[in-house]
């Protein structure tokens, strides 16, 4: 039988070896160019006179250049946390990063002279790093919005949804499933390595077993062949070939039938693996699952798992997707805070703005509290809720989160297992 070529995989620019995946979470940057003087400390966001020093908080963003209209974006949606859990003696300020490691260094040393007892943000890990090393030598906590699990350390959150994380709770259902035997297949880029350098130790504690992990070159000549010898195509042709010639020299009946079976197959078994772990996004999640399926792995019998990078509707007819799962927040609470911030500014929030909303009311919170804002308070061990679920802050800079579990279909993606409502749960 003459099979139809495979997938055309075309290389998409000098970039597309490189860049990495942010999920879908942050937009393209906008075209702003920035302001005089959004460098420097904006005005509070309550009564500077009222607030007292140790309900004065800080807030990191790139507030100019080209994620300028992202870090207003959220900005707004720490105006909402604010009227919903902030008093009057509440201080919040906002300082521009613009983005970058020495914008993130100016902006936690204005923040500590203004007298900041807590940081939030800053979004990128380049701007976190910086902030961090100004910060810790102030002894002043950071609560970033970053997901680059790299830069936490003690003191120093990484409080965004890292894909690490994300990866662990649906490799941790997969096994529940049935699926103990784990295989990946990442982007040769920063962010593919960042994700393989934890892979032993996620699979391990979702109780499973990591397998071969393997690199692609996105949108190169070398993809397809990547894909094909992952998948153990030549073998399993070459099988399926063997098998055939056995049934027809025997020549029995019951070969004829055998025979008759194997028609229109092109390999005989199944890959060494039956759980892969594919955290690409968009186009580029499309090509590779694509030649997936033209060189027989199939997605009923491996579960294929992703990231919250997933949750695009764009991605649901996709075949070779079908009955995928990810992990992510689950869909309510944002749906809710969605309508609410797009009603108040005329606008649809990006989606990691909620990770503003959650971060200020806790610092609300904390803030109102008898003992004020304190580590012990930030790491308490009963955790948060918000916007996203629960979430608590490690000692380590990471952040432990409550995901569901979401499958995709043509329909969309429904839940198969709901986030955990506290952290007494499994998960």
């Amino acid at each position: 039988m003459q099979r139809e070529p495979a997938p055309v995989v075309t290389n998409t620019g000098p970039d597309a070896a490189t860049r990495a995946p942010n999920q879908d979470l942050i937009g393209e940057p906008s075209p702003f160019d920035g302001m005089p003087g959004d460098g420097q400390v904006l005005s509070g966001l309550y009564n500077d006179e009222a607030a007292t020093t140790d309900k004065r908080v800080a807030l990191l963003l790139p507030l100019s250049g080209p994620h300028g209209d992202l870090g207003r974006a959220m900005r707004h949606a720490a105006e909402l946390a604010l009227f919903d859990a902030a008093g009057d003696d509440f201080v919040l300020m906002p300082i521009d990063t613009e983005g970058s490691y020495e914008g993130g260094r100016l902006a936690a040393q204005k923040a500590i002279n203004a007298g900041a007892k807590l940081i939030l943000g800053p979004l990128f890990s380049d701007s976190v790093t910086g902030a961090g090393e100004i910060a810790k030598q102030a002894h002043v906590p950071v609560l970033s919005f970053s997901n680059n699990i790299r830069a936490a350390e003690p003191g120093v959150w990484v409080n965004g949804l890292s894909p690490e994380d994300q990866i662990k709770r649906a490799a941790a259902y997969a096994v529940s499933q049935g699926k103990y035997r784990f295989a990946a297949l990442l982007p040769q880029n920063d962010y593919g390595r960042q994700i393989s350098a934890s892979l032993d130790g996620i699979i391990t504690s979702a109780g499973g077993s990591m397998g071969q992990v393997a690199f692609y070159q996105p949108g190169s000549d070398a993809m397809e062949q990547t894909v094909k010898d992952f998948a153990n195509y030549g073998s399993r042709h070459a099988a399926l070939l063997a098998r055939k010639r056995e049934l027809e020299a025997d020549g029995s009946s019951a070969s004829e039938r055998a025979l008759q079976r194997l028609e229109g197959l092109d390999t005989l078994g199944d890959p060494d693996f039956n759980a892969l772990i594919l955290p690409a996004t968009g186009g580029d999640l499309r090509q590779v699952s694509a030649l997936l399926a033209y060189y027989d792995v199939d997605p009923g019998t491996v579960q294929y798992i992703g990231t919250f990078g997933w949750n695009d509707s764009s991605l649901f007819a996709e075949p070779a997707l079908s009955g995928g799962v990810f992990a992510a927040p689950e869909p309510g609470n944002w749906s809710a805070f969605s309508r609410r911030y797009s009603k108040t500014f005329g606008t649809a929030p990006p989606r990691i703005a909620s990770l503003s909303y959650d971060s200020t009311a806790l610092a609300a919170v904390l803030a109102g509290s008898a003992t004020g804002i304190t580590m012990d308070g930030l790491t308490n061990v009963t955790g948060f809720s918000g916007i996203d679920g629960v979430f608590r802050l490690n000692a380590d800079g990471r952040t432990q989160r409550g995901y569901a579990v979401m499958q995709i279909s043509r329909s969309g993606a429904k839940m198969v297992s709901p986030a955990p409502a506290a952290f007494d749960a499994v998960f």
